[in-house]
């Protein structure tokens, strides 16, 4: 299962809802720091968890201006490759394919690779 900080998670024994505020190690393994009600921290183990709901972050304007550089990123390199490949002979369908996977792939890539949460694997 992978977890970040924020996620909102179910106490399966208690059934009590909580959101993750950080991991735990301890001599039987790791554990999950769940914020319960009243701000109160309760460690879970993390087969008696279950995911609820994804925890984000409300964009900012710095992460909105890195994903508009992402995608003319992205569209430079659409056009360079849609140019090559148009010099190659290629017709028009396959032009517009390729435009459109250049440009999802490398914005995409980008996003995923540096604004993406950060999840750990518990």
């Amino acid at each position: 299962m992978l977890l970040a900080i924020g996620d909102v998670v179910r106490i399966r024994s208690t059934k009590a809802l909580g959101t993750v505020a950080g991991l735990a190690s301890h001599r039987a393994g790791n554990l999950v720091d769940v914020q319960m009600n009243g701000n109160t921290l309760q460690p879970v183990r993390t087969q008696d968890i279950e995911l609820v709901a994804r925890g984000s972050k409300p964009i900012t304007t710095g992460r909105a201006v890195v994903t508009l550089l992402f995608f003319l990123l992205g569209i430079a390199s659409s056009v360079a490759n849609v140019v090559y490949v148009r010099d190659l002979g290629a017709n028009w369908a396959m032009v517009t394919f390729v435009a459109i996977t250049s440009v999802t792939a490398v914005t995409g890539g980008l996003i995923n690779l540096f604004i993406r949460p950060r999840r750990v694997r518990v």
